[in-house]
């Protein structure tokens, strides 16, 4: 099931969303009326969708748009009467949220939905991907730093530092990694 947060006022529209999702069903709504509470609800809780029907009850919804696209992996989706989009398209569109306009037709907003879904995929994927090239920056950094320190101390080349980490890697069923943390740890204590 997926978890959506609405922001919306109390009214006609809150209601119609609301409705609208009961009837698509899958999705687990948390709804809130101003900019403030949904901020909150954003720290304390992971969403795979935020929808923000502006205006809130404190502010317009734009800046609770930006605060979602940038502190959460959320599809970030915000609607917007017709004659505002082309204000707040440009600037939202540059956040990453996407501006649907008002009065909202229900194919369209399926559609943003999907395509919020889709684009929260692909950066949940990427982002998978950046951890793994980090940890594995950090253990060639961690690796490097081992090397120079068999030469600091044990008058190695780098080459013979660079096999000896290997070899001990092999012979001891450890990770490269391991066995420069443990060399860092006997050198530098």
């Amino acid at each position: 099931m997926k978890k959506v947060l609405l922001l919306s006022r109390n009214g006609k529209s809150k209601n119609s969303l609301m409705t609208y999702f009961m009837e698509v069903g899958g999705y687990e709504i948390t709804a809130a009326s101003n900019a403030a509470a949904g901020k909150g609800m954003m720290v304390g809780s992971r969403f795979d969708l935020v929808i923000i029907n502006t205006p809130l009850e404190d502010q317009f919804g734009d800046e609770a748009a930006t605060f979602a696209s940038v502190k959460s992996d959320a599809g970030v989706i915000i609607l917007i009467k017709n004659a505002l989009v082309d204000n707040y398209a440009v600037d939202m569109e540059r956040h990453g949220v996407m501006v649907v306009g008002k009065p909202v037709v229900k194919g369209i907003l399926r559609q943003a939905i999907l395509f919020a879904q889709v684009m929260k995929y692909r950066i949940r994927v990427l982002q998978k991907e950046n951890e793994k090239l980090t940890s594995r920056l950090d253990s060639v950094k961690t690796v490097n730093k081992a090397k120079w320190v068999l030469v600091e101390y044990l008058n190695m080349t780098e080459q013979k530092a660079h096999k000896y980490i290997e070899k001990q890697a092999m012979e001891r069923r450890l990770t490269r990694m391991q066995v420069a943390e443990k060399i860092l740890k006997t050198y530098r204590n």
